[in-house]
């Protein structure tokens, strides 16, 4: 190695370094962010996924009055780690110079700061980031630099991750689909094979976990019941008084026709004068008014205003009308788009775009994935299989986050660093095809 290539590297040793250092001494200086979710997760309540609740109940446990502390700097430490490793891999993967690797780790290291303070925030994105970031390194080391070995601790961390954050339950079927591609020629092959089922039957593993977890703490064997109670704001939001006539169910025409009027007096239904664009952003703004403390609310005080089931313990006596009203609002999600699909897909769509900043970019990306798409399927090279799996990954996040919730900061950050290296991809094909 010679001389001008030892500096570079111990100057990014340094930068790293200094960085790291930065970041951790404002983490550990700053005080301790609680919300709603951090009380939410330690009162164990259903609608949480284990992971964080395991995390920091026992971390509350354990550690007592230095909780807050211990908390923050696990949080900061693993997440260094995890922003290290994606770093370094990454670095190595697209030949990234000096001038490239400054602005991702910028982008790498901007959640631990405001707005999004994640490893302040006594919520699972301090955990969630982390595990994510390695998530993808190990995938792309499968994936692309031939480390079949990793696939069992690929599998560990998509667990892992999918505990803390479901919203990327479907990524590993994303991978599944770039190794099929890569390796169609030889799939046969009884490694291939098994690392098929491994990418594909981890969503299966992870289903059975949830749901013995909810079985074994509330009673139910059922997945936790937070999707649909959030995926059916939004239908609700743009319904009308009458659709409850299509709902079958009493008891769930009944929370429907509340939860409607309620919305009516709280005056957070969309307005015949408004654009779609204020209609949307109307929704964005007031999602939580709309579905915690409107919907999930009276879905809850409806079924504990009923007369238990017959039978049940204590623990199901407590959670079941979480679950029940979790049952309720799928329900609505399928009727009401259903019923109202054109305003739906219309809101849908500017959800989606909002997360992008701009429809610009949301359709570069589709560009992106439909090129890449047809490329790695008829002309396999490991860069349009590259820009498949970035474009796909950034996409499904995307796509879950608009239809399940609003696109927030907090549920997208994860998208950044992907984009950077999407375009820096992108950037390397066409200058590689302009000098062939």
């Amino acid at each position: 190695m010679g001389l001008f290539q030892k500096k570079i590297l111990r100057k990014d040793s340094i930068l790293l370094l200094i960085a790291y250092v930065t970041v951790l001494v404002y983490c550990i200086t700053m005080d301790a962010i609680y919300s709603f979710d951090t009380y939410s997760y330690l009162k164990a309540m259903p609608f949480r996924q284990l992971g964080y609740v395991i995390f920091l109940k026992s971390f509350n446990f354990i550690f007592g009055g230095y909780f807050e502390l211990a908390v923050v700097f696990v949080h900061t430490v693993f997440s260094l780690f995890a922003v290290h490793y994606f770093y370094k891999k990454t670095a190595s993967l697209f030949k990234l110079n000096l001038f490239l690797k400054l602005p991702l780790l910028l982008i790498l290291l901007f959640p631990f700061f405001p707005p999004l303070l994640i490893a302040n925030n006594l919520c699972s994105e301090g955990l969630g980031y982390g595990l994510y970031l390695i998530f993808i390194a190990v995938g792309m080391e499968i994936l692309f630099n031939n480390k079949k070995k990793y696939i069992k601790y690929y599998a560990i961390v998509f667990l892992a991750l999918v505990f803390i954050r479901s919203q990327f339950v479907i990524s590993t079927l994303i991978f599944a689909g770039v190794y099929f591609l890569s390796y169609r020629k030889h799939i046969a092959k009884q490694k291939h094979i098994l690392n098929l089922v491994v990418f594909c039957s981890l969503i299966l593993v992870a289903s059975l976990t949830e749901r013995t977890y909810h079985k074994l703490k509330d009673g139910f064997f059922k997945p936790t019941p937070l999707g649909y109670t959030s995926a059916s704001t939004a239908p609700i939001y743009i319904s009308n008084k009458s659709d409850y006539k299509l709902i079958e169910d009493e008891d769930y025409r009944n929370i429907f026709q509340m939860s409607y009027d309620t919305l009516v007096k709280k005056d957070l239904l969309p307005k015949s004068t408004q654009t779609p664009n204020e209609k949307y952003l109307f929704f964005h703004e007031n999602l939580p008014k709309i579905c915690n403390q409107t919907v999930r609310s009276i879905g809850i005080d409806y079924y504990f205003s009923k007369d238990i089931p017959k039978g049940f313990t204590e623990q199901q006596a407590i959670s079941y009308p979480i679950f029940e009203t979790e049952a309720a609002c799928k329900v609505f999600t399928f009727v009401l788009i259903k019923a109202n699909f054109k305003k739906w897909i219309q809101l849908y769509y500017l959800n989606i775009t909002f997360g992008f900043y701009s429809p610009i970019l949301f359709f570069f990306v589709i560009f992106i994935f439909l090129f890449s798409l047809f490329k790695t399927v008829f002309f396999y090279q490991k860069p349009y299989a590259v820009l498949f799996l970035l474009s796909s990954l950034i996409l499904s996040n995307a796509l879950f986050i608009a239809f399940a919730s609003h696109s927030i900061m907090r549920y997208l950050f994860y998208n950044y660093a992907l984009f950077f290296l999407l375009l820096i991809c992108t950037f390397n094909l066409l200058r590689r095809d302009q000098q062939a």
